[in-house]
Parts: C-alpha cells; structure tokens; sequence
C-alpha cells in the first residue's frame, strides 16, 4: 500500500530541490526561454532572436539611420530525460525523508548528470574560439591570463564572467596558482553550485563540473581545400588530400586565414560543415591544419552564450496520480504507474531540454 503522505506532488517537489541542488553548468546559463514552448514534445523548435549589433558613429552635422538587424539561432528540444524506479511495498512504507535518500536522490542526481553532460557536450561542439594547449590543462597564473586576454580580445562583458573545468583541471589550478587557494577558502556548503565553486579569481567565477567534455579527435592531417573558391559567409566546404577523416567538435584554421573554426557536421570525409561561416575567401589546395590532439573543453566566458530550455511536460492521461512542478526555469515531472510485465509499481521522473550556444563570440573553450 502507498503511503499516502508521498504524493506526486510531494515526491515532485523534492525531486525539484534535489534537481536545482545537483545541477552545475545547467544552472549557470541562460534559462530565460522556456515559457516560449507551450505544449512541447520532443522535436519541438524554437527561434531565439540575439540582440541587434549598431556601430557607434562620430557625429558631425548629420546622423546615418541604422536598422535594426537581429540574428537569431533555434533551439530544438532534443533531450528526454527519464529515470522509471520500481518501488516495493517496503519503499512506500518510508518516512519523507527515507524515501527520499533510496528513491527519489539518486534517481534526479543521475537526470542532473545527464543534462550537465548535454549541456556542455553541446557547447564543445559548437565552440570555435579556444584558447591554451590541447592535452594540456590550465595550471599556471599566465594561463588564466591567456583565458581572460581571451575574453577580452571578444569583448566578452567584463562583468558576471564564468569559467567551468573539470577535475583535473581544478586540482592542476589548486596545486599550481596560490591566489586559486585563497579564493577557493570562502567556505559555503549545500547545493553542487555552491560546493563546486572554487572562488572568483581574475574576473571570472570558477566551477568544477565532472561532466565538462572530451573531444576524442582522429587526428586529421594533411587536408586541402577542394573548391576553385570558398566565398565570405560559407559554412560548408570540400576537402581532399588528407588522413583521418574530420570529425565533429575538431578545431581548425585555414591557410591565410586567422580565424578559428570547428567542424560541426561531417558525411565520411566531405565535406564538412563548421562553425562560424568563412570569415575570408578560402583559395583551392588552401590548407587546412586541425588539432590533432585529443582535449578537454573547458569553458569560460559569458553565461549568456549558451541557452538552455528546460520546458513543461503535459501530464499523461492515463494515470491520475502525476505532477509537473516547475520554479525559478526548472521543472520535473513525476508519474506514478504500475507495470503488468513486472507486477511493480513505479515512479518516473523525466525532464525535456533543449540547449543552443546562441551568441558563441561571448564564449571560448579552454583545451585541456
């Protein structure tokens, strides 16, 4: 028999907690689109409109109008989270506080790991700036220095600046950088984003994420441009000549050209797509170098690049006993079920996302 004090909605709730509570990276980004989707399912898309770009002109005796000219981005929801537990009559017989601690910790805990794992997997696929060594993590005072020069060659906002590393990145900067142990000593304790926070140092706020990505590159070598002309503004091209088929998430520059790229699409070896679009034509038999060594994406820069969207689920007409509670951009489902093939009662807790680095000039990654 149930225990009647463990509803959905209570059993929603903690889950809830529990979900803001273990959430790293999902936490620090841009949340504000979720009330764009109504009604959503898997698949569902939305575009998000960036803000309008003007150039500041010198006044002398007339003004030059500027229309306002918006980029935009969509935003598919392309991630379902769910984690179904088979809950015995001993389990429905526990206080709050127990059924919490064996049902409803671990079950949200492994969703939390999973969208931080989305969400930065997204970003190292889809970030071209990069800065420091591959295969190498930041661990000196003249490397964070690189990452803040970085920032500001993009003219990332100085303010609210955020960088996220994993562990070995973070026990490298402990061990290495003294002004690291001294800002990672204000002590305060509680939720992941909070004891995973290793202090403010150098304009940004650091955070250690376990889920932060790991681009395995097959080492593409040797590659050329296979085209009479890549024009300004493409973002395909043909490519011959090479080794190691390219793969997505791979970092790349062009023969006269300084800009960084990364592949974000690939069909055997050609032709690639990548992000951003040629910043300058690209001549046939134009080289292409790529990093070869296998990193970690660490990130920094401003929350505001990457949006995340996590969207209300409609509550299933065939069971009465569910929830969906939502609050500050967060929200769970709780469904309770009995399933015939196991003869269980069950809860599932799932979670529909969806995640685009929208503005990827106020972002690098940090190989490690």
């Amino acid at each position: 028999m149930a225990n009647t004090f463990i509803t959905p909605s209570i059993v929603a709730r903690e889950a809830l907690m529990i979900l803001e509570n273990n959430l790293v990276a999902a936490n620090l980004f841009d949340k504000s689109h979720v009330s764009d989707f109504t009604g959503a399912k898997v698949g569902d898309t939305i575009t998000i409109r960036g803000p309008a770009a003007f150039t500041a002109q010198e006044f002398t005796s007339t003004v030059t109008t500027q229309n306002i000219t918006e980029s935009s981005v969509s935003l598919n929801l392309e991630k379902h989270f769910d984690v179904t537990v088979g809950v015995t009559s001993k389990e429905w017989t526990l206080n709050l506080d127990q059924f919490s601690q064996r049902v409803i910790q671990p079950a949200v805990a492994a969703i939390a790991q999973k969208i931080d794992s989305y969400v930065l997997t997204k970003a190292s696929q889809t970030l071209y700036n990069n800065v420091g060594t591959a295969g190498d993590p930041p661990d000196s005072l003249a490397d964070v220095a690189a990452i803040d020069k970085k920032l500001n060659d993009l003219k990332c906002p100085v303010a609210n600046r955020i960088a996220i590393v994993n562990s070995l990145a973070k026990s490298d900067l402990l061990s290495n950088v003294t002004e690291f142990t001294r800002a990672n000593e204000r002590g305060d304790g509680g939720a992941a984003l909070r004891t995973a926070g290793m202090g403010e140092f150098m304009g940004m706020s650091w955070y250690m994420d376990q889920n932060v990505a790991s681009i395995d590159t097959l080492g593409p070598a040797s590659w050329l441009v296979n085209s009479a002309s890549v024009a300004i503004g493409d973002a395909s091209v043909a490519i011959d000549g090479g080794s190691n088929n390219p793969t997505v998430g791979d970092l790349f520059t062009v023969a006269g050209d300084t800009q960084q790229y990364i592949v974000t699409a690939v069909t055997g070896a050609s032709p690639i797509t990548f992000s951003p679009t040629a910043k300058v034509a690209w001549a046939d038999n134009a080289a292409l170098t790529f990093n070869t060594t296998d990193h970690v994406a660490n990130i920094a820069g401003d929350s505001r690049g990457l949006t995340l969207a996590i969207v209300p689920l409609e509550l299933p007409a065939g069971s009465a006993d569910a929830e969906y509670i939502a609050d500050r951009d967060l929200g769970i489902r709780v469904v309770y079920d009995y399933s015939a093939s196991t003869k269980t009662d069950t809860i599932s807790f799932d979670v529909l996302c969806g995640a685009v680095v929208q503005q990827p000039d106020l972002l690098t990654q940090v190989l490690g």
